[in-house]
Parts: structure tokens; sequence; C-alpha cells
């Protein structure tokens, strides 16, 4: 018998940690480290974060973008460009091959087509009425 239960923070570490070295044993990881942060913030003079993206690489040379946000007022300024080619340089060097993310239809999917970035799936009405796209692009 079994019961379910909320995660701790605990938890979900030990379900990750579970989780990767199970993967670890289909596919060997190509990197010494199984995952390097890659994430930046933009400071304005005040010491205020008016911009940043969450990104790291995985131990198979490949990057991920959580998130990326720039503030209203600083937006169309080449900060979320910077920000991602930062990212973008920083998993190359590293060895990555591959970068991939996601956004709404309603978030940034031209800046990222702009950016070289390919749609390569999305759900349909997720949220209600609107699109999720998962995209990618090539590091080589």
């Amino acid at each position: 018998m079994y019961q379910l239960h909320p995660c701790s923070e605990e938890d979900k570490k030990s379900i990750i940690d579970g989780l990767v070295a199970y993967n670890l044993t289909c596919v060997p990881a190509v990197q010494e480290e199984l995952f390097i942060d890659l994430s930046r913030k933009v400071v304005s003079e005040a010491g205020t974060v008016i911009g940043g993206i969450v990104a790291r690489m995985y131990c198979w040379n490949c990057a991920d973008v959580d998130a990326l946000w720039v503030s209203e007022k600083y937006r169309g300024t080449g900060l979320g460009k910077k920000l991602l080619l930062q990212v973008e340089a920083a998993a190359r060097e590293k060895g990555a091959r591959f970068i991939h993310l996601d956004t709404f239809d309603f978030q940034a999917r031209g800046f990222y087509e702009n950016q070289g970035y390919e749609v390569f799936g999305v759900l349909d009405n997720c949220p209600e009425g609107h699109k999720r796209y998962y995209m990618k692009k090539c590091l080589l």
C-alpha cells in the first residue's frame, strides 16, 4: 500500500536526482558537470534588476532557457537579444550543440525566430485560446 503526499524541496531534489541517475544509465554524460548555470541579469544604475535570463546547460551538451524577461520600460532596447546571445555564447564555449526554450503566442515567438530559433512543437489551447511554442536552435 502507498500514500501520496505533497513534496518538500528535499523531496523534489531526491526525485530529480533519481531521474538523472536513471537517465545516465541510458545515455552517459558528455560533460563533466551535470548542470551548468548560464543565468544572467541586467542591473540599472540604481541597482534594480531590469532584465534577466534563467538558463542552464545539461549533461548532454544541450542548453535550456527557462525564462527571459526584460522590464517593459527597457523592451526594444536590445537587452533581450544581448542576454540571449550571452547565454548562447557561454553554452557554445562549454560545448553545447543545441539550445531550446518555450514561449507563448502572447510572448516572444517572433523575437526568438529573429534570433534563429525554429518551432519544433506546439501545444494548442495552452492556456485556453492560446498556443505554447517549443523552439530550438543549433549552436554549431
